[in-house]
């Protein structure tokens, strides 16, 4: 599942959240493990007004959004360069809302296909630890992200307001890949949340 809502929030909701970031600040993230990618993560912000674009989210899906986690994220053209990941260990489906203009075409988010595997989304980690020698492989093609490895399925163009919502397990990175502008202001900057949802039995979704 891929769904793109141009008309996701208001002007004044999505600037309303993008100035609360701006307003607590960004700084660097370093997780206690990191199995795939980067060990520090520049430019997270966690005080955010979630509130806002949860209640965009619900309403957008008309169903009840149980987050697994949630941030706002900037990155310029010093930040580190994008991998290609997925986020199926963080939730059964990211969104994505684009908090800043993007300049040219092809500012945004791309999905991609493992051309030795086809796979278009990442197995779970205990199945890749079944393989190791492969699950070390997979790791630097993603972390390298590059086209002999890894095929552009579809691309998601990044402006103002608008919201990506998509299956956590499958893979993707934001385009360009270092992000552009020297500050948070004049950053690529985004509001993520990892998600999952109640089903008709009452139970979180896995």
């Amino acid at each position: 599942m891929i769904q793109i809502i141009n008309n996701f929030i208001s002007q004044e909701g999505a600037m309303t959240v993008r100035n609360s970031a701006l307003a607590s600040g960004f700084g660097a993230w370093v997780p206690a493990s990191a199995e795939v990618g980067s060990g520090r993560y520049e430019g997270m912000n966690f005080m955010c007004e979630h509130a806002i674009m949860l209640h965009a989210l619900a309403g957008a899906l008309g169903k009840i959004v149980i987050p697994n986690s949630m941030f706002c994220r900037v990155t310029n053209k010093d930040t580190e360069k994008a991998y290609v990941h997925s986020d199926r260990e963080a939730g059964s489906y990211t969104c994505i809302v684009y908090l800043s203009d993007h300049p040219g075409s092809n500012s945004g988010t791309g999905f991609y296909r493992h051309r030795e595997t086809g796979m278009t989304s990442m197995p779970s980690f205990a199945e890749l630890r079944q393989n190791p020698d492969f699950f070390e492989k997979l790791k630097k093609q993603m972390v390298e992200g590059d086209e002999k490895d890894w095929e552009l399925m579809d691309f998601c163009a990044g402006s103002f307001g608008k919201a990506l919502i998509f299956d956590a397990p499958l893979f993707h990175a934001r385009n360009p890949k270092n992000g552009f502008g020297t500050t948070s202001e004049e950053g690529r900057m985004v509001w993520v949340c990892h998600f999952k949802l109640i089903d008709h039995t009452g139970h979180i979704t896995s």
